[in-house]
């Protein structure tokens, strides 16, 4: 069977309210239960990397043993229930063996030793669930609270757990989409979860707070695919980096490369969507423009992050301190930027739910091939572009900037439409036109992160042109005295990122 789910996080502030809700206006529709359950892996985790959860669960006083599979959608699941009987049983992977998921554990395990499997954590939940009824099928919705457990004796360790799941029961998964729309975010402004309960029991089983970064990875289109199946494929490789990255940071711990990777599969999605959009497809354009208006909001965080970690910075502390032989003045704390809030918003869980929504339509069958939809777009970026590189030397750092963003559009552009046969009539390539597609994207990647690295050092510059004003209308001498050591440091790097960046463009020039 598929389970088709989806999970909120519940804020503290929130649990009352929703318990009450879940409990219904008669309380004896809402039924109580304790599922106390033990999740086993290798110690390896070769389970969890492949997409796999296994347990044994305690429902009442019925053991069952389940199996569930990868969600590439971000709310179907395959499902394989085994129910086991009262009395406490050993965990046997045979009982899946003539499902397909079981079938795939079964391959993945046939290399490893017969006593791999080891129970890694367990879970103690008291859930509140009942049935509810809509236009177009029945949820149930689950309220879970209680611990995720591991280690015991004095290595004991647990994390709570407060979560919503709305699960279809029957009916289609736009069921759940709607129940999740106006009441979980719209009536009780929660936030999705695509951490599993197995993925942060793992995460406590290892001594870890914080998931592994989803990382945005490179899309290729084929020239067999229809614009409806191209646009399946962006949908599922963005959902991850998405919203997998931004579950992990509204959890409240984060490293910057969550909010990086968030970055990168918003611009991708945005740009892929924009190229298969059609002039009247008003629902996908709205995708795209959702994308990019979180991307925005995410911008000064994003900033933040990269001048925290640019290079240069310990470089100007190591040369301030070898030239004056005084340490370096601390620095005022910069503005912190709630990544968190910006992602709170209704607005926005209202456009991730509409991205789980697209994945869950059936498929059109009168979908044009996709090379007819991305090639005319692709060919007014690189107009765009063109233009603007033309026109360089007159650039100044905000008109760098836009340069930087329209090539790294257009890289994302070709990288997605790679193997699609150029023009709408559906033409292949000859070997030469492919490598010097191949070539063409090469530079235009180059120059974009030339760009980039330039981008940062005038970042760099404008704060640090800022400091020096602060310290100066303070009278604080020393601060303005390293400050205007720092611009005096970055200036020429400037000037050589400048040059790298002119030489970037050029080769794109020379290419057209």
């Amino acid at each position: 069977m598929n389970e088709i789910e989806l999970r909120f996080q519940i804020p503290a502030a929130q649990w009352a309210a929703l318990h009450r809700w879940v409990q219904g206006e008669a309380r004896q529709r809402a039924r109580t239960e304790r599922l106390q359950a033990a999740y086993f892996d290798t110690p390896a985790r070769d389970l969890a990397r492949a997409g796999f959860a296994l347990r044994l669960r305690r429902e009442g006083e019925v053991w069952v043993q389940t199996l569930k599979g990868a969600a590439p959608d971000g709310m179907t699941r395959l499902e394989h229930n085994v129910p086991l009987g009262a009395a406490e049983p050993t965990l046997l992977v045979a009982r899946h063996a003539d499902h397909p998921a079981g079938q795939a554990l079964l391959r993945l395990l046939a290399d490893l030793p017969a006593e791999a499997l080891t129970c890694l954590f367990r879970t103690d939940i008291t859930r509140v669930s009942r049935a509810m009824r809509t236009p177009h099928g029945e949820v149930e919705l689950a309220l879970d609270s209680g611990a995720l457990l591991a280690g015991e004796g004095d290595d004991a360790r647990s994390t709570p757990v407060a979560e919503l799941e709305i699960e279809l029961k029957q009916g289609e998964p736009r069921a759940v989409l709607e129940v999740a729309r106006q009441w979980a975010v719209g009536r009780f402004g929660l936030t999705l979860e695509l951490r599993t309960k197995a993925l942060r029991g793992d995460l406590l089983a290892r001594r870890e707070t914080c998931a592994p970064v989803s990382e945005s990875k490179a899309i290729r289109w084929t020239a067999d695919q229809t614009g409806d199946q191209a646009l399946k494929t962006l949908l599922r490789a963005c959902l991850e980096p998405v919203i997998g990255n931004a579950s992990q940071i509204l959890a409240g711990v984060h490293r910057p490369e969550h909010l990086h990777q968030l970055r990168v599969g918003l611009r991708r999605l945005r740009v892929g969507t924009q190229l298969l959009a059609a002039a009247d497809e008003v629902p996908l354009q709205a995708l795209a423009a959702g994308a990019a208006a979180l991307s925005r909001a995410l911008t000064a965080a994003r900033d933040a992050d990269a001048q925290a970690m640019a290079p240069w910075r310990a470089e100007i502390a190591a040369a301030w301190l070898a030239e004056r032989a005084a340490p370096s003045v601390e620095a005022l704390p910069a503005a912190r930027v709630d990544v968190a809030a910006a992602l709170r918003g209704p607005e926005v869980q209202d456009w991730m739910l509409a991205l789980i929504g697209w994945l869950a339509l059936p498929a059109s069958e009168a979908s044009p091939p996709v090379a007819s939809r991305v090639h005319p777009p692709l060919a007014a970026w690189a107009a765009a572009a063109a233009r603007q590189i033309k026109r360089f030397e007159r650039l100044d750092a905000a008109g760098r900037h836009q340069l930087r963003r329209r090539l790294r559009r257009l890289r994302l552009g070709l990288e997605l439409a790679l193997a699609v046969p150029g023009g709408g009539d559906g033409a292949r390539l000859s070997k030469k036109e492919k490598e010097q597609r191949d070539q063409r994207l090469a530079r235009v990647n180059a120059a974009q992160q030339a760009l980039g690295a330039l981008n940062d050092l005038e970042i760099g510059l404008a704060t640090t042109r800022d400091d020096l004003a602060v310290a100066l209308a303070h009278g604080d001498a020393a601060a303005a005295a390293q400050a205007g050591f720092a611009l005096g440091f970055l200036r020429p790097r400037q000037d050589q990122a400048l040059s790298v960046a002119r030489k970037a463009l050029r080769k794109i020039r020379r290419l057209d």
